[in-house]
C-alpha cells in the first residue's frame, strides 16, 4: 500500500468519526468498562465508537467489536449502526492489503447509509469511496467522490469532513498537475480548520500546500510550509506522517542547492523509516540522498543509496501494479454482476407478467365456457394462443442461456488476458527494470563527470552481465509473446543440430568461462532433425543457459546425442542442485508459472520464461522434453526430435 494513501486514510478515519470528540475524555479502556452494561442501540453505538478507536491500533479487537455491532444492528434494523460497523470492517481490510473486500463492505455501507438516510455517514464513506479510485490511479473520479462528500458534509454542516474532503480533492489535484485548483482547495481546508482546531487536518493541509510550491519551483516557500508541518507531525507523534513530511523537505533542501541540511534530514529519515518499516518513504530518502552525494561528488555513497533505492522501488512497483489490477478486476467483476442481476430481474419479471397475463386468461375463458357453453371454441381458440406463448417463453429461455454462455465466454477470455498481462508484467518488472536502471545510472554519473575511467572499468563486468540477462529476456519474451499470437505458424525443415549447438555454447562461452565450467560435447559430427529451427535455437539455449545457472563453480557439463529410426535425442547433464521429483513435475505440467523459477547457484534471478519456451516449443515441433534430476548430483534434460516428416506423420497415425 502506498504511504500516501495510507496517509490519507489516516486523517479520513481518525479524524472524522463520532470517537473523535468523544475519546478526548473518555478513554478506551473506560468505554469497555461500560459495555457489559449496554444493550440494544446504545451496545450498538458503543461497540462502534470501540472499533473505530482501536482499528489502527489493535485490529482483531477491533474486527471482533464490529462484526458484533453489525450482527446485532441487522437484527434491530438499525441501519446506521450496521453502516458504521461495516465502515469500520472496510477500512480493516483496508490496513490488510485486501482491496476487494474493503470496497465490497465500503459500498454496502454507504447503501445502508442512504437506507437510513444518515448523511454524514454517507459523506464519510464517499471520501472512503474515493481513496479506492485513488488507489487505481483514476483521480478524476476520485475528486467526483470526494466533492459529493463535501457536499453531503455541508448539508449536515459537519466540518471534519468538510476539511477532509477538500484535502483530499486538493491531493488529487496535486497528481493532476492541476496545482491552482490544487492550491485553491487547501486554502480553504486551512481556512475552515481555524474553527475546527484540528491540529492533523491543519498539517496535512501544510504538506499539499507544499506539494504546490515545490512543483512551481518556489523552494524557500516551499521549505517554510513542509517545515511547519513536519512541527506539526512530530508534536502529534503520529510518525509516518513525519516520514511523508520528511522525504519531501530534503527533496526541497536539495532543489535548492542546501545539500548539507538535505543530507542530515534524509540520513534521519532513512533512519526513521528502517525502524518503522516505511517503505515508500524509504525508497524515496534514498533517492534524494543518492542526488545529493552526486552533487557533492561522493561518487560511492551515490551509487550505494541508487542502488537502494533500485530495489526497493522496483518490489514497490510491482506490488502496487498487482494491487491496482486486482482492485480494477474486482470493482469490473462487482459492476458485471450488478449488470447480470439487472438483465436477470428484468427478464423474471417480464416472464412473471406473462404467467399472471396466460393465467387471468385461462380462467376467465373457464368461468365463460361454464356460464356460457358457446363459447367454447372462443376458449379453443384462446388455449391455442396460451401455447404459442409458453413456446415464446421457451424461446426467449433459450436466448437467456445462449447470452449467458456468451458472457461465461468472455468472462473467461479477460481471466486469459489479464494472467497473460500478469505474466509480462512479471518478466518486464522482475528481469528487465532493474539491470536498465543500473545501467542508466552508471551511464548518467559517467556523462556527468562523476565517474572515473578505472572506476568505470570495475563496473563494466557487472554492466556486461545486465546488459546480457536484459538481451537473453528480451529474446525469450519475444519469441513467448509470438507464440502467443494467433496466427503463429511453424516452418518445420531438414537442418544439421549439431551446428545449432556448437553456435549457441559459442554465444554462452562467456558464462561458461565466469564459473570456469568444463564442456564435454559428445555430440555426432552431424544430427540430422525435422523441426522449426528458430524454435529449436530458443530451445538449445535456454537449456544450455539453465545448466550453467545451475552448476557451481568448477563443475563439468556434458552434451551428448543418440538416435533411432524416427527420433532424434539431444541431452544435456551438468553436475549442479538438482531437483525432487516434485519440482520436475510442477516444471513439466500446463499450469507451471512463470513468477515460480529458483535463483541460481551464484543468485541469478529468472522468471521461469525460459524452460517453459523450451517446453513449449518442442511440443510444437512435434517433440518432447524430459528430466532427469536428483538433488545435489545434477540434472539431466533430454529433448526427443523428428528425423523427417514421415517420422511426424508416422506416430500421429498411430
Amino acid at each position: 500500500m502506498s504511504r500516501p494513501i495510507r496517509t490519507l486514510y489516516l486523517f479520513c478515519t481518525l479524524l472524522i468519526c463520532p470517537l473523535g470528540s468523544f475519546a478526548q475524555e473518555v478513554s478506551l479502556d473506560s468505554l469497555k468498562t461500560l459495555l457489559p452494561e449496554k444493550t440494544g442501540k446504545d451496545r450498538i453505538l458503543l461497540l462502534n465508537e470501540l472499533a473505530t478507536g482501536l482499528r489502527e491500533s489493535d485490529q482483531t479487537e477491533a474486527m471482533a467489536f464490529s462484526r458484533e455491532a453489525d450482527s446485532l444492528a441487522k437484527i434491530m434494523e438499525d441501519f446506521s449502526g450496521q453502516s458504521r460497523a461495516q465502515e469500520n470492517m472496510g477500512w480493516i481490510f483496508y490496513r490488510k492489503g485486501q482491496w476487494q473486500k474493503s470496497f465490497d463492505y465500503s459500498k454496502s455501507a454507504y447503501d445502508l447509509a442512504v437506507k437510513a438516510n444518515d448523511k454524514l455517514q454517507a459523506a464519510r464513506l464517499m471520501n472512503n469511496m474515493g481513496a479506492l479510485y485513488y488507489e487505481q490511479q483514476n483521480y478524476q473520479m476520485a475528486i467526483q467522490q470526494f466533492k459529493k462528500g463535501y457536499e453531503l458534509a455541508t448539508e449536515v454542516n459537519d466540518l471534519s469532513t468538510r476539511i477532509r474532503s477538500l484535502n483530499n480533492v486538493a491531493l488529487n489535484f496535486v497528481q493532476t498537475g492541476q496545482l491552482d485548483s490544487a492550491e485553491s482547495y487547501a486554502s480553504r481546508s486551512i481556512q475552515l480548520n481555524v474553527n475546527a482546531g484540528t491540529p492533523y487536518l491543519t498539517s496535512f493541509a501544510h504538506r499539499v500546500m507544499g506539494d504546490v510550491f515545490l512543483a512551481r519551483g518556489q523552494y524557500d516557500s516551499a521549505q517554510a510550509i513542509y517545515e511547519r508541518s513536519l512541527k506539526m507531525s512530530r508534536t502529534q507523534g503520529i510518525k509516518s506522517f513525519e516520514a511523508g513530511v520528511l522525504h519531501r523537505l530534503g527533496n526541497a533542501y536539495l532543489l535548492d542547492g542546501k545539500f548539507d541540511q538535505a543530507e542530515d534530514l534524509l540520513t534521519y529519515s532513512i533512519k526513521l523509516c528502517e525502524e518503522n518499516g516505511f517503505l515508500d518513504e524509504l525508497s524515496k530518502s534514498h533517492r534524494y540522498l543518492a542526488k545529493v552525494y552526486e552533487n557533492k561528488g561522493d561518487i560511492q555513497k551515490a551509487f550505494i543509496h541508487q542502488s537502494q533505492f533500485l530495489v526497493l522501488n522496483d518490489s514497490l512497483v510491482n506490488k502496487s501494479n498487482r494491487d491496482r489490477l486486482a482492485l480494477l478486476q474486482g470493482m469490473f467483476e462487482e459492476n458485471l454482476e450488478e449488470s447480470e442481476l439487472e438483465l436477470l430481474k428484468a427478464q423474471n419479471e417480464n416472464q412473471s407478467y406473462r404467467l399472471k397475463t396466460s393465467r387471468k386468461y385461462a380462467i376467465f375463458f373457464a368461468v365463460t365456457a361454464i356460464v356460457i357453453s358457446v363459447l367454447g371454441i372462443r376458449l379453443f381458440v384462446m388455449n391455442k394462443n396460451v401455447r404459442s406463448i409458453n413456446a415464446d417463453l421457451l424461446a426467449q429461455q433459450k436466448k437467456i442461456e445462449e447470452q449467458n454462455q456468451a458472457l461465461e465466454l468472455q468472462s473467461n477470455q479477460l481471466r486469459e488476458m489479464n494472467e497473460t498481462k500478469n505474466k509480462l508484467f512479471s518478466i518486464l518488472g522482475h528481469d528487465l527494470r532493474g539491470p536498465v536502471e543500473q545501467v542508466k545510472s552508471v551511464v548518467d554519473l559517467l556523462l556527468a563527470g562523476h565517474l572515473e575511467k578505472e572506476e568505470f572499468n570495475e563496473l563494466l563486468g557487472v554492466l556486461s552481465k545486465d546488459i546480457d540477462s536484459v538481451n537473453f529476456t528480451l529474446i525469450n519474451t519475444l519469441k513467448w509473446s509470438m507464440a502467443q499470437m494467433e496466427g503463429f505458424k511453424l516452418n518445420p525443415s531438414h537442418f544439421d543440430l549439431r551446428a545449432v549447438v556448437d553456435n549457441s555454447l559459442k554465444l554462452l562461452e562467456a558464462s561458461f568461462k565466469a564459473k570456469s565450467l568444463t564442456v564435454f560435447n559428445q555430440m555426432e559430427s552431424k544430427v540430422e532433425v525435422f523441426a522449426d529451427q528458430d524454435l529449436i535455437e530458443v530451445v538449445i539455449r535456454n537449456i544450455l543457459n539453465n545448466a550453467v545457472k545451475f552448476s557451481n563453480t568448477g563443475d563439468a557439463v556434458t552434451i551428448f546425442s543418440e538416435r533411432d529410426d524416427n527420433w532424434s535425442y539431444w541431452c544435456v547433464l551438468d553436475q549442479g542442485v538438482g531437483m525432487t521429483e516434485d519440482q520436475v513435475q510442477l516444471l513439466l505440467s500446463d499450469s507451471y508459472s512463470l513468477t515460480k523459477s529458483r535463483p541460481g547457484t551464484n543468485k541469478e534471478k529468472g522468471s521461469g520464461l525460459g524452460l517453459q519456451l523450451a517446453k513449449e516449443f518442442t511440443r510444437k515441433c512435434g517433440g518432447e522434453i524430459t528430466i532427469d534430476s536428483h538433488p545435489g548430483h545434477g540434472t539431466k534434460f533430454c529433448i526427443k526430435l523428428p528425423v523427417a516428416q514421415q517420422s511426424v506423420e508416422q506416430i500421429q497415425s498411430v
